[in-house]
């Protein structure tokens, strides 16, 4: 927050934010000084905490925008499963309507057709039946043996006596019964899928180098139910949670199998990045990680003094010439040749330094340029 003057009259309220102060006793000189320097601390505090307290309700808006909706959505699919499991338990009704009236059918079809033949055979039978009771009564003997006869050839051929009294089916269904003990059991111990635990980012072994970055995380409990994970990365200008009205949308990377993964063709256009992850089973998504702000950090360098040459005095990013810091007539004489470079040295350095003040990252080329220049003078 910009420093300002605030000038206060005794006894009067001052209000910042919704902060009220009554400035009283206000004495003239070097003191009145020090109080406003207090005051404005007191102001810029209170600015900050009122700007942190408006982010996080920001953030418990969304969040809460975000379970209403994500909720609308579970339910949702809930409904459409068990939709699902009524139609799956309605085409299977149907089929076993199907399979019991097609077997009505045939049973009734063969009754049906077993009591045609026993109503012709009984007709039948009782004709012959009325006619053998006329018989008796015939007086003429051979009128008598000849009705006789044919009464016995027509008992002989009556289709009552070839008739199997015994019905050809039973009016037993029960093989069509089913039991639904076991899917009704298996129905109540319906519950909610076991959810993955959110993994954690390790930032130790996180890595931002060479317009690349590589994440990786753990389970913080062992589940070989994972099949894969979920990176989600966006670029942010924010040390840690921003705004909700500030955020970016997350980019996803999905179907990754092991607990790292490098983003790589970066161009740092931020200083920081947020990533977050999440595992995956075959069936359901697990909650994300806490997201972690990895910051792509400008290239630094020291100077070695161990594998500087003989002549040179390093110290951490300082270099000086020592010409009798040689062994022997060779190194003086290559101290000689070479009095110019610790000037030369200099202005590398120098260079170097304004490149990583004015960038966040060296491109290659230069940081080669650099690294061969260092070399050619540094090496014995």
């Amino acid at each position: 927050m910009d420093s300002q003057k605030y000038c206060f009259k005794e006894n009067e309220n001052v209000t910042v934010g919704k902060a009220c102060f009554l400035i009283s006793n206000v004495t003239a000189g070097p003191s009145v000084n020090l109080q406003q320097e207090a005051l404005q601390r007191i102001i810029s505090t209170l600015a900050n905490k009122n700007d942190e307290i408006q982010n996080f309700v920001d953030t418990l808006n969304h969040t809460l925008k975000g379970v209403q909706e994500n909720s609308s959505n579970i339910l949702s699919e809930l409904d459409e499963e068990f939709d699902s499991l009524y139609s799956i338990l309605d085409e299977v009704k149907e089929s076993m309507i199907n399979c019991i009236k097609q077997e009505q059918a045939r049973k009734s079809q063969e009754l049906q057709s077993q009591i045609s033949q026993c109503n012709n055979a009984l007709e039948n039978s009782e004709e012959l039946l009325e006619f053998a009771t006329r018989s008796l009564d015939i007086k003429e003997p051979e009128e008598f043996s000849k009705a006789a006869r044919q009464i016995k050839d027509r008992v002989t051929m009556a289709s009552a006596f070839r008739l199997s009294l015994k019905p050809k089916v039973s009016d037993n269904m029960t093989h069509l019964m089913v039991d639904f003990s076991q899917e009704r059991q298996m129905l109540q111990t319906l519950k909610f899928l076991p959810v993955p635990k959110a993994p954690e980012i390790d930032p130790v072994e996180c890595l931002v180098a060479d317009n690349s970055v590589t994440v990786a995380w753990r389970m913080l409990e062992e589940d070989n139910k994972i099949d894969h994970f979920i990176l989600e990365h966006r670029k942010t200008n924010f040390d840690g949670l921003p705004r909700v009205k500030d955020e970016r949308c997350w980019e996803i990377i999905d179907n990754i199998k092991g607990t790292e993964y490098t983003l790589s063709g970066l161009k740092f256009d931020s200083k920081y990045m947020n990533f977050r992850v999440r595992a995956c089973n075959k069936a359901v998504a697990g909650e994300y990680s806490d997201p972690v702000t990895l910051e792509t950090k400008a290239l630094n360098f020291n100077l070695d003094n161990s594998s500087s040459h003989l002549n040179l005095k390093v110290e951490d990013t300082c270099v000086e010439w020592d010409p009798t810091g040689g062994k022997g007539q060779e190194s003086k004489m290559k101290g000689k040749e070479n009095k110019g470079s610790y000037k030369f040295l200099k202005i590398v350095y120098l260079l170097s330094k304004e490149f990583l003040i004015h960038f966040e990252a060296v491109p290659s080329d230069i940081f080669l340029f650099i690294y061969m220049t260092f070399t050619f003078y540094l090496l014995p």
